[in-house]
């Protein structure tokens, strides 16, 4: 099962959204602000995932330059992109490549029928160092003002093909939802902080 690295939320501006999330939930960025012709993007550290504020220019994954909010899950492709294309394929699954550039390819997961759009990146470099750093910056944070721990689960108010749900974790709910555990046992749901996702911080014992 393909792991979730980060989601993908569309805004007007990235730095200034990007900034109030981190500044309200006291979590560290895991990318600073990010230009390229295609997009301007700020990754925020929630620990086990990131969560990336993003501007399109061109926009891959469903066509339309106006999305705001919740839009995509990212999901490591752990192996080479050959073998985690094979494996898209032997899943009886539609993908088409996203982006290419020397950083990163994307790959959009059957685009056209589920979104948030599920998407795998395969990043072109050695990923320890950077991911080491995220998780002592996150540790140092104590998991922010919110105490958040371990990510548990998303859910996406979406319909969703049962051989995508077999191969990517991804449940189905009544609203998009990215749930973690607490670290200090109190919980909270935060829904008026990113458009369209509701953070839910659950204490352990009512973990998901």
């Amino acid at each position: 099962m393909f792991e979730i690295d980060h989601l993908m939320i569309e805004v007007d501006d990235p730095l200034k959204t990007g900034t109030q999330v981190s500044e309200q939930l006291g979590l560290p960025f895991a990318w600073p602000l990010t230009e390229k012709d295609e997009y301007t993007s700020i990754g925020i550290n929630f620990g086990d995932i990131n969560i990336e504020f993003i501007n399109f220019r061109i926009r891959f994954g469903v066509k339309g330059t106006n999305y705001r909010g919740f839009s995509g899950v990212a999901f490591k492709a752990v192996n080479s992109l050959e073998d985690s294309l094979e494996r898209l394929t032997s899943s009886g699954l539609n993908y088409r490549i996203g982006e290419e550039c020397e950083a990163h390819t994307t790959v959009t997961v059957e685009d056209d029928q589920v979104f948030p759009t599920v998407f795998l990146v395969k990043y072109h470099f050695d990923t320890s160092g950077w991911a080491q750093r995220l998780k002592q910056e996150f540790a140092s944070c104590a998991g922010g003002k919110f105490h958040i721990g371990k990510f548990k689960s998303l859910s996406l108010n979406s319909r969703i093909p049962a051989n995508l749900i077999s191969g990517f974790s991804i449940g189905c709910g009544d609203k998009h939802q990215v749930i973690f555990e607490s670290v200090n046992g109190e919980g909270t749901v935060i829904s008026d902080l990113i458009e369209s996702l509701e953070i839910v911080i659950l204490p352990v014992k009512e973990s998901l």
